[in-house]
């Protein structure tokens, strides 16, 4: 059999061997100078700086809603005359925490006088009490900021402006052979009130007034204080 490839020369051993000594003497010198190896994985990544919590958000809150309401309750007049009391009226949120109203108020009291005793006129003094009913239908202008709001129900305190008429029927007590008769009567009032409401988130409202002045502009009429606890709902 012969073969393909030409004889190697018999000094090629001896040139391979210096090649080999000459590539181990330059081994340190490029293990040297060669960079290290960058670290892979987790460990070469720099660590990251912790993100920052998110703000808290602030607590949702009821706003004064735009709409109609309704209010029903007891009036007290000047402390010791108790009265019926109805507010319907349309709100409209104005700026921030702020709610503007416009209502009519009817107001409704029953008072009932005892005439002082009159020995001098014997059996023609006359005899039971004066009766007196009075309705009052005042056009009312009301102002309210949030004092507290949240997602539960918001608490506000305002003031309010009316002026209309009121109507009052009197019924004089019964004399001698002549029973007593009704007389009528009517005159301009105002009411100047401020008062603390609380409502709900369902809409239904709580409303005290601690506060009240009724006013006429007559001459003979006295300033009344009212007092009021209404309960109702906003739509």
């Amino acid at each position: 059999m012969t073969f393909t490839t030409a004889a190697l020369p018999s000094h090629f051993p001896r040139a391979l061997g210096a090649l080999a000594l000459a590539a181990f003497s330059s081994w340190p010198a490029l293990a040297w100078a060669s960079p290290e190896a960058p670290m892979s994985g987790a460990l070469s990544a720099p660590a990251e700086p912790a993100g920052e919590a998110p703000p808290a958000e602030p607590a949702p809150k009821l706003p004064a809603q735009r709409g109609p309401r309704a209010l029903l309750g007891l009036s007290w007049v000047r402390i010791d005359v108790l009265g019926y009391r109805l507010d319907l009226g349309w709100q409209i949120p104005w700026i921030q925490h702020t709610a503007l109203r416009a209502s009519l108020s009817a107001l409704y009291s029953y008072d009932s006088v005892s005439l002082p005793n009159m020995p001098g006129l014997g059996g023609l003094a006359p005899s039971g009490d004066l009766e007196i009913h009075e309705l009052a239908l005042l056009a009312t202008a009301e102002i309210d900021v949030a004092l507290l709001s949240t997602e539960q129900g918001r608490l506000a305190a305002g003031g309010g402006l009316g002026i209309g008429p009121s109507f009052a029927w009197v019924k004089m007590p019964d004399m001698p052979f002549q029973p007593g008769e009704w007389t009528h009567a009517s005159a301009a009032i105002g009411r100047l009130s401020g008062y603390l409401e609380y409502r709900f988130a369902s809409g239904w409202l709580l409303r005290g007034q601690p506060f009240g002045l009724l006013f006429s502009g007559q001459d003979n009429a006295d300033t009344v204080y009212e007092m009021a606890a209404m309960g109702g709902y906003q739509w």
